[in-house]
């Protein structure tokens, strides 16, 4: 541009200053005279100019300005910016080098002969599955991120078809050791969906096609784990959101191995009843148990008072009759040891104590006869 600028304004100067000075020697013609391009007719130079006929004082500035907008032009051209959504590296036409330094969004002086290589700091999905399924992508993206559902063989050689979905986001430190092993973007995201592939495949071959149905929890989180210990230490990239979405197992055996499930559930339902059952007369044994033991523990202790009772009646009774025997010895004593005289006492104190409503007296008359 600026350049244009003088060629227009040099040929329109020499004509004026032609003119000025009155004689032909001195006009300045771009096609030159006398067969002597850029010279003015007539022979030498004039007197205080240049080849073309322009004073120095006037040349110096227009010079001064071109630089000027030519070091401008260079300065804005080495401008450049990192998105708020990416990372960059610095990467030199001249030297055919990257810089090791990431940088974070924001604008840079980097020189005309750099650019910025730039990566994604943001999360990006990667998904094996029917591509009518992949809603959460953009449709740009379904080539770069999305791909078919996984086709493997169990440990028992049945055909297993797995739908994934994961996200990484590259480590920030890490762009310059990501750029000089795999490039940059896509040939990086390449390399991820291949290794995805190859190690999601290879461990689905060390589970047999029924853990796949029983246990896809577990099997999930062995994936999860070997992605993130590969991802970290050799892709410099973290997993987020690992989702083993569904599991694909040929027709014939998934009826087998559902009706089999429904037979477990049936078999732990009866189970289930045959336990409830033995815990509910376990219990009522339990009971039984209880209540002959609370009915012994009460006969023994009945038969106990009343043994109690038994001895201390009989042993009031004999301490009762040792005492009358021991009061009837003396009586005897008293009475000479006179045997009759003893019994008429034992009479009349057994009329006496006896009440008299129940009490019938018998008369011996022969003994009054005589």
């Amino acid at each position: 541009f600026g350049s244009s600028l003088w060629l227009k304004w040099l040929p329109s100067y020499a004509c004026r200053r032609g003119s000025s000075s009155g004689g032909e020697g001195a006009v300045m013609r771009l096609g030159g005279g006398d067969g002597h391009p850029g010279r003015p007719q007539g022979g030498a130079p004039h007197a205080g100019g240049n080849v073309f006929g322009v004073p120095e004082q006037h040349l110096l500035p227009g010079l001064a300005g071109l630089v000027g907008l030519a070091v401008l032009i260079l300065g804005l051209l080495g401008i450049a910016s990192v998105e708020i959504t990416q990372y960059g590296l610095n990467y030199s036409l001249v030297t055919r080098k990257v810089e090791r330094r990431t940088y974070l969004p924001g604008r840079y002086w980097i020189s005309p002969a750099n650019f910025f290589v730039r990566f994604p700091s943001v999360v990006t999905t990667i998904q094996f599955s029917d591509a009518g399924q992949q809603y959460d992508l953009p449709p740009a993206l379904h080539q770069l991120s999305g791909e078919g559902p996984l086709q493997s063989r169990t440990r028992d050689g049945l055909l297993v078809s797995l739908e994934i979905s994961f996200q990484y986001q590259l480590m920030g430190d890490k762009i310059y050791d990501l750029y000089t092993l795999l490039g940059g973007y896509p040939f990086y995201h390449h390399t991820f969906v291949r290794l995805a592939v190859d190690r999601l495949t290879e461990t689905a071959t060390r589970f047999s096609a029924t853990e796949f149905f029983t246990q896809r929890t577990l099997i999930g989180k062995e994936m999860e784990e070997l992605l993130v210990k590969d991802f970290e230490n050799h892709l410099f990239a973290r997993i987020f959101s690992f989702q083993l979405r569904s599991v694909g197992l040929p027709a014939e055996f998934e009826d087998a191995i559902q009706e089999t499930e429904v037979m477990k559930q049936d078999l732990s339902v009866a189970l289930a009843e045959q336990n409830s059952t033995r815990v509910s007369l376990e219990t009522r044994l339990m009971q039984a148990q209880r209540r002959v033991l609370v009915a012994s523990n009460k006969g023994a202790a009945e038969a106990a008072a009343v043994l109690l009772a038994n001895a201390a009646d009989i042993a009031q009774y004999n301490a009762t009759q040792q005492k009358s025997a021991d009061g009837y010895a003396g009586v005897l004593r008293e009475l000479g040891s006179k045997e009759a005289d003893l019994l008429a006492y034992m009479k009349t104190r057994v009329l006496r104590d006896h009440p008299g409503e129940k009490t019938v007296a018998g008369l011996d008359l022969r003994e009054g006869q005589s």
